[in-house]
């Protein structure tokens, strides 16, 4: 892994809110929390990180979709968390774990070059849309741009877990590309203590 600068949590949020405005899945989610807050898609599209107010307005928006910053996805989640943009090689990515969505959930199956072997193999897989996937890994083969995945451990050596991206990131897997792959990584010494890590 390849740790280009240290980034802000405001630019974490606008990444990860970016990157869920345009996931077929979590689309209308963003879209509804925008209006309650009343606010416009121009927000998480043409983001100003040095605009204090803008930065709360994703802060709330984020907290309404997912629980920012201590709900829901962000149960637990260590308030000293420092983020970084980073490159990732394609294996990685592969040595990355799917969240802990379900309690029983083993490290194998959270394992992402189990899962992207899974979708190969067209088996159904918890919270996975096999065919997402699959168009995904086409888009990339051409080439075309994908947000960052966001992804967190307790040090760099440590057991990394997506948090944001995860079809993204099992599409990389499965396209096999031998390319740097643009990440997000959030480190604390706490992160364990995190609900989904």
């Amino acid at each position: 892994m390849q740790l280009i600068k240290e980034i802000t949590t405001d630019e974490m949020i606008g990444e990860f809110l970016k990157a869920e405005l345009h996931s077929s899945r979590f689309r209308e989610g963003s879209l509804k929390a925008l209006r309650m807050l009343g606010y416009t898609e121009e927000l998480l599209e043409k983001p100003s990180y040095d605009d204090a107010i803008q930065n709360t307005k994703r802060a709330q928006v984020l907290g309404l979709c997912r629980g920012w910053p201590d709900a829901e996805l962000f149960t637990n989640f260590p308030k000293d968390t420092k983020w970084f943009a980073c490159n990732m090689t394609l294996e990685e990515i592969k040595d990355t774990y799917r969240l802990k969505s379900e309690p029983d959930m083993t490290d194998s199956e959270r394992l992402l070059l189990n899962t992207a072997k899974a979708v190969a193999e067209n088996k159904k897989v918890n919270n996975i849309d096999n065919k997402l996937i699959r168009d995904i890994a086409a888009s990339l083969k051409a080439n075309s741009s994908v947000p960052p995945i966001i992804l967190v451990s307790t040090n760099l050596a440590g057991k990394k877990v997506l948090i944001e991206g995860h079809s993204r990131s099992v599409a990389y897997s499965l396209a096999n590309l031998e390319r740097n792959i643009s990440a997000i990584i959030g480190l604390s010494s706490e992160m364990s203590s995190w609900e989904y890590y």
